[in-house]
């Protein structure tokens, strides 16, 4: 009876304590990489939230421009549509108007909106797209972030005349 009940109070085996060692580091190990990922996912949506606000800004800015004003200066998004009579809003040279030129070089327009010497902001004309005797505007932020995409905003001018 003597020997049973030191065994009961002797503790943990050493064998014990390891398993429970790697048990807690493991979980310790899967707490650190969601933790991990938390925090990318959170810079992301900081930096797409930011480049949406610009975006808005920049429209904003852009609604003070007269209609006629707007030219598409590649000639990407002017009469790509030669059956525009009938109203079909489709692109006869099979693209989108030129409206997903995504780089400063291909772009109708662009903008140093934080004087950074780096393109923020980029934007794309299409005349008579998605109606006739209208423009879209599609405007292009570059979050300037390697892990974030493009933020694009489009809106839909109407010619004041008719």
């Amino acid at each position: 009876m003597l020997i049973n009940k030191s065994r009961r109070e002797a503790g943990f085996t050493l064998l014990e304590l390891l398993i429970a060692l790697v048990i807690f580091a493991v979980g310790i190990l899967g707490v650190y990489s969601m933790q991990i990922t938390s925090i990318t996912g959170n810079t992301k949506s900081r930096v797409i939230s930011e480049a949406s606000v610009v975006a808005a800004d920049q429209i904003e800015q852009f609604l003070s421009i007269e209609y006629a004003n707007w030219t598409d200066t590649d000639g990407d998004g002017t009469g790509q549509d030669t059956n525009v009579t009938n109203g079909d809003g489709v692109d006869d040279n099979g693209g989108n108007f030129g409206l997903d030129d995504v780089t400063a070089a291909t772009a109708d327009g662009t903008d140093d909106v934080n004087g950074d010497g780096i393109v923020d902001v980029f934007w794309n004309v299409a005349f008579d797209y998605p109606y006739p005797n209208t423009k879209t505007v599609r405007v292009y932020v570059d979050p300037r972030d390697s892990g974030s995409s493009l933020v694009p905003i489009t809106f839909v001018l109407a010619d004041p005349e008719l």
